[in-house]
């Protein structure tokens, strides 16, 4: 029989836990230097503050949502590069500033009232190219290894007797820290930019992230016995976020996300039916906020009862933000021992001298079970009791195993008063969101919007467009009508590659436009579908016209043009049609010149709009009426114009970063979306009220990538499309009237980076298929449509909530008409297909049919055998003694003579 050999995890999500789980209003540190931001253990959330010296903020796990009173901060002088909790002792904390380390316990401070705390247990001083072993009982230097290069990460295996080690020579080391020895040595990540390593769990693999030569990340995984090879190699993105990744040794699941992404990816690595880790990927956790670092939580203080397999917190500038990954059950009434084995426990297998010996044991394993682990320490901890300070780094309560009989005994008696008491403080309850108790549900009226459920699925790769050679160095990588696909060449002369839309799969054969000269930007008309238009460095702009069919496929480039425009002292920066105006041409240049051209006067140059910009023209949108002009520019203003009256109405300074920001018009609103970076290039969006440019109406940061955004709207749906190139990922927001106006949907997330996007017009999408917008990506060699859906149960009728009437794809004006003077507001009709029934005029759905029951009617008359059979049993009760009687009516039961067959009838 088949057999389905998935791991039980698959179905493993993950969700942004509500804004009352939260810890806000931190302030965590934006240190270069620094290599982690966040770290947790069952009570406390420890954080890289924001400090001119080394500080790490302590917030209590259970005071989540707003806080009363200063943080606890530990001070640990110079830079703070990393730090990490004792995992044996709830309540110390080593911190690395520079080349020293320094032990901090910080259970007295916090039980008297103290705000700060700088007494440091243990000071340790070394080196970055050295891996030392120190015994913590005495604070000496028991094991060293020296390097030529710095090490940049290290994971303990399973038992502790291994190291694996990344370092800044691209190696990847196995190390004996008891023999200060080197087992192992493999070639791993070659870019420029820290790796980062992870051994996993009780097995001997190891996974390594980093960055390629040509600065993609990148997974890789190797079998620890052997470094000479890579087990297997997984592509991620091309973003420039450092990732520090986080595995669970119990359920068998990697996370990624590094510094500045907004997106947790996930992958299944079970074992089960595998040798090697299977690496499939779940669905990502995305969000609208950029994070700059994230830790997991302990195992121990996961709620199991609502079957939470892992929390971890995401550490954004100013917040810190849980995300739960879990799994849906039928009933959470009783313990899921499938998906919670055996974990490691807070109670160590070796002394500090047993290890430093050779000796080796494998850790020391708990339940998850509540009812072997009842809850403790309920009570608010910065109410903790003071207790005798300990001597030692690893002794706590839980591992000194040399107390007396009679301290057991007082342990245990004041343990279960603490029990006792935190459960009468649990069942009073609490009116303040402070005491809510955490489930990772929280009661809240969620936004209704029926684009919430957005689907991004990109088409069979069979509708792909490959072989291609995209020229990534123009402004513009992609342009679409209904005909016609435009790509720009990899080749002299600034080929376009011209690709009709049936025309799929493999391009053997690419018949290309050639302008002459390197290509900058170039755009396809919707109203005349055979119009292409290009610009050029040396300042030319040319308009083209494709035969009918398509390109002639010659082997040769086609170079007749029906007009060259003439009018830009430098580069042509863009080329775009006017929306409404039928062969209005609107392009800027290096010249920070915008210039508007009448197709139908021979190319004639109609308006310049000359001295209003101190810098390069980033972006120009038209508004719906086709009236108002909007730039973006790098002298970081927006500006609206009346292009007609070469008039200035109004501008504005916008995002602050030193690279280009983007703007559009929002459609029938009299809004304008925005996206650029700020002074820490942070990439971030704005959105303005056109008729007040005062302030933005509100704003976002996004993340840390490089890549320059590009917004899409949809105007029909108010949904804006995010595309970054370099990105992997399409961002959604759905832009209305109530605060705070823009808000988060969901995320397109794929394994290949886009050089560029196009989105295609709304009278070509597939309403049949619920597509609400179609775009197409580019890659380096690939063309990938992609339709964006919102699921829907009756298909069959034509959705007409969401597919209002749409923008008629025939001009408003005549180019005359629209240089005249004359404004007019565009038509809308109905995209609705012929024969379709609108779902609002649609009868309400069929009942299902009642299932109706008919009685089976049995004749249970016994046969002629089953009688004889019965009369013989009956006998055999009743003369069990005389066995000769009894064989003597068996065989006259036998007999054809004894009854006729005539009366069974």
């Amino acid at each position: 029989m088949f057999k389905l050999n998935v791991s039980k995890y698959r179905h493993t999500s993950g969700k942004v836990d509500k804004k009352e789980l939260w810890f806000p209003d931190v302030n965590v540190s934006n240190s270069s230097a620094a290599s982690t931001f966040v770290k947790a253990n069952p009570k406390y959330v420890a954080l890289n503050w924001q400090s001119n010296t080394g500080t790490i903020g302590l917030i209590p796990l259970k005071q989540f949502g707003k806080r009363k009173g200063d943080v606890f901060v530990i001070h640990a002088p110079n830079t703070l590069n990393d730090f990490e909790f004792n995992p044996f002792n709830d309540f110390q904390i080593a911190a690395a500033s520079d080349a020293t380390i320094r032990l901090f316990s910080f259970k007295e401070a916090i039980a008297s009232g103290a705000t700060s705390y700088s007494d440091a247990l243990v000071t340790l001083s070394g080196h970055n190219k050295t891996v030392k072993v120190w015994d913590l009982e005495s604070g000496q230097e028991k094991y060293s290894i020296e390097f030529d290069n710095a090490i940049l990460s290290i994971s303990w295996n399973y038992d502790g007797s291994l190291l694996v080690a990344t370092g800044k020579d691209c190696k990847v080391r196995i190390i004996d820290p008891r023999s200060s020895t080197v087992l192992q040595t493999g070639e791993g990540h070659q870019g420029v930019k820290p790796s980062r390593c992870v051994w996993l769990g009780n097995s001997p693999y190891v996974v390594t992230v980093g960055f390629s030569k040509m600065r993609e990340r990148q997974i890789f995984l190797w079998d620890s016995n052997d470094l000479s090879k890579v087990l297997k190699t997984i592509p991620l993105d091309s973003s420039t976020g450092i990732i520090n990744p986080i595995y669970d040794q119990d359920a068998q699941l990697l996370f990624i996300s590094g510094t500045g992404d907004s997106t947790i990816r996930l992958f299944d690595l079970n074992t089960q039916f595998t040798k090697e880790p299977a690496f499939q990927e779940l669905s990502p956790v995305p969000s609208d906020t950029p994070a700059k670092g994230i830790c997991a939580l302990p195992k121990r203080a996961l709620d199991v009862m609502e079957v939470e397999i892992d929390r971890l917190l995401k550490a954004t500038p100013n917040n810190i933000i849980p995300i739960t990954f879990s799994m849906a059950r039928k009933s959470k009434s009783s313990f899921a021992e499938d998906l919670f084995p055996n974990t490691n426990s807070n109670k160590p297998t070796l002394s500090s001298n047993q290890w430093l010996e050779g000796e080796t044991r494998v850790p020391n394993l708990m339940s998850l079970n509540p009812i072997d682990n009842p809850i403790e320490d309920q009570i608010d901890e910065l109410t903790i009791r003071e207790e005798p300070k300990k001597s030692t780094f690893f002794n706590d309560d839980n591992s000194n195993e040399a107390s007396s009989s009679n301290d057991n005994d007082q342990q245990q008696e004041e343990k279960q008063q603490e029990q006792e008491q935190a459960k009468s403080t649990v069942n009073s309850g609490s009116s303040t969101p402070d005491n809510i108790t955490r489930t990772g549900i929280v009661p809240k009226i969620v936004r209704t919007s029926k684009y919430r459920h957005i689907v991004g699925t990109p088409f069979q790769k069979s509708q792909f467009y490959t072989n291609l050679k995209v020229n990534p160095n123009t402004n513009k990588s992609i342009a679409v009508n209904s005909d016609y696909i435009a790509i720009p060449w990899i080749g002299i002369g600034g080929p376009l590659a011209i690709i009709p839309h049936a025309q799929v799969g493999r391009q053997i054969t690419v018949p290309c436009i050639e302008i002459g000269s390197a290509l900058t930007d170039f755009t396809l008309s919707d109203f005349d579908t055979s119009v292409v238009v290009t610009g050029s460095e040396d300042s030319h702009i040319k308009v083209f016209k494709v035969p009918e069919g398509g390109l002639p496929k010659t082997g040769k480039n086609y170079f007749t043009h029906e007009l060259d425009l003439i009018g830009h002292n430098r580069k042509i920066l863009s080329v775009d049609f006017h929306p409404t105006a039928q062969d209005v041409l609107i392009s800027t240049g290096g010249d920070m010149v915008v210039k508007y051209w009448d197709l139908a006067a021979n190319g004639a140059e109609k308006l310049s709009l000359n001295g209003f910009h101190g810098d390069a023209i980033t972006s120009v949108s038209v508004n719906i009426n086709g009236d108002r002009l909007l730039t973006s520019s790098k002298d970081k203003k927006m500006r609206i114009f009346d292009p007609r009256s070469n008039t200035l109405v109004s501008e504005t300074i916008t995002h602050s970063g030193v690279k280009g920001s983007k703007s559009i018009w929002l459609g029938q609103t009299n809004n304008i979306f925005s996206v650029g970076f700020t002074k820490q290039s942070e990439r971030e969006y704005q959105l303005w009220d056109s008729r007040n440019l005062g302030q933005p109406l509100t704003s976002g940061l996004l993340d840390q990538l490089a890549g320059v955004i590009t917004p899409y709207y949809d105007e029909d749906t108010s949904v804006v499309y995010l595309a970054g190139k370099g990105d992997g990922t399409i961002r959604m927001f759905e832009i209305n009237d109530s605060e705070p106006y823009v808000h988060y949907l969901t995320q397109y997330t794929s394994g290949s980076p886009q050089v560029g996007l196009a989105q295609l017009n709304k009278h070509s999408v597939d309403v049949k298929k619920c597509e609400i917008t179609r775009f197409y990506k580019a890659t380096d060699n690939t063309v990938e449509p992609l339709q964006m859906t919102v699921p829907r149960n009756r298909p069959e009728f034509f959705q007409d909530d969401i597919f209002v009437p749409t923008r008629t794809n025939k001009p408003t004006l005549s180019s005359e008409e629209w240089f005249d003077g004359i404004t007019r507001e565009p038509e809308f009709v109905s995209i609705c297909p012929q024969g379709m029934v609108n779902l609002s005029e649609a009868p309400p759905p069929p009942k299902k049919e009642e299932k109706v029951f008919v009685q089976e009617v049995v004749d249970n008359t016994p046969s002629r055998e089953q009688q004889i059979t019965g009369l013989y049993n009956r006998v055999m009760k009743q003369h069990s003694n005389n066995w000769e009687e009894l064989e003597r009516l068996r065989k006259a039961s036998e007999g054809d003579d004894v009854v006729s067959d005539s009366e069974w009838d």
